[in-house]
C-alpha cells in the first residue's frame, strides 16, 4: 500500500529499547473483597425510611383535607344561618308588618311635636331644661341689657317651693 506520497503506515523510529512483554506482567496479591451486606442493609434502612416518611406525610395531608372539607361545611352552614337571620330581619322591620302591628296594639300615630313654655321663660321664647342661662353660653341671644342679668338662674324654684 504505497502511495506517491509514500507508505500509508510507517512507523516510527524509536531509541528506547521495547520492553519484554512478560517483564510488564506481574502477579498481583489477591486484593480483600468488599462486603456487600452492609451497604444492602443500609440502602434498605434509607428506603423503608422514605416511603415511612412519604406515607405520614399523605396521612397528614388527608387529615388537613378533611378538616378543610369540615370547616368549609361550617362556614357553608353559617352562610345559610346568616342568611336567614337576615330575610327575617328585613322581614320584620317592613312597614307595612309595623303597621299592621301597632294598628293590632291600637298604636296612634305620634302628632306634630309641640314646644313646651317653662315656667319662668319669656312668651314665645321656647327653651328647654338644658338651656343656656349664660349670655356667654353658644346659642344665647346677643343681648347687652341688664334683664338677661337680672333674671333667677333657678326659675324652678319658686314652684317647686310651693306647697
Amino acid at each position: 500500500m504505497t502511495t506517491a506520497a509514500g507508505p500509508a503506515y510507517r512507523p516510527r523510529p524509536s531509541h528506547e529499547p521495547r520492553p519484554d512483554p512478560r517483564r510488564r506482567l506481574r502477579a498481583v496479591r489477591q486484593g480483600r473483597r468488599v462486603r456487600r451486606l452492609p451497604f444492602i442493609v443500609l440502602s434498605a434502612l434509607i428506603v423503608v425510611a422514605g416511603v415511612l416518611a412519604l406515607l405520614s406525610l399523605n396521612v397528614n395531608v388527608n387529615q388537613q383535607a378533611f378538616a378543610i372539607a369540615a370547616l368549609e361545611r361550617s362556614n357553608r352552614d353559617a352562610e345559610n344561618r346568616y342568611a336567614s337571620l337576615q330575610a327575617d330581619i328585613d322581614r320584620l322591620k317592613a312597614p307595612d308588618r309595623i303597621a299592621r302591628e301597632a294598628a293590632r296594639q291600637h298604636l296612634v300615630l305620634a302628632g306634630r311635636p309641640r314646644v313646651s313654655t317653662w315656667p319662668g321663660s319669656r312668651s314665645g321664647e321656647a327653651t328647654s331644661p338644658g338651656a343656656a342661662t349664660s349670655p356667654a353660653a353658644p346659642g344665647a341671644r346677643d343681648s347687652d341689657d341688664a334683664s338677661t342679668w337680672s333674671q333667677d338662674p333657678f326659675p324652678l324654684k319658686q314652684y317647686l317651693a310651693e306647697p
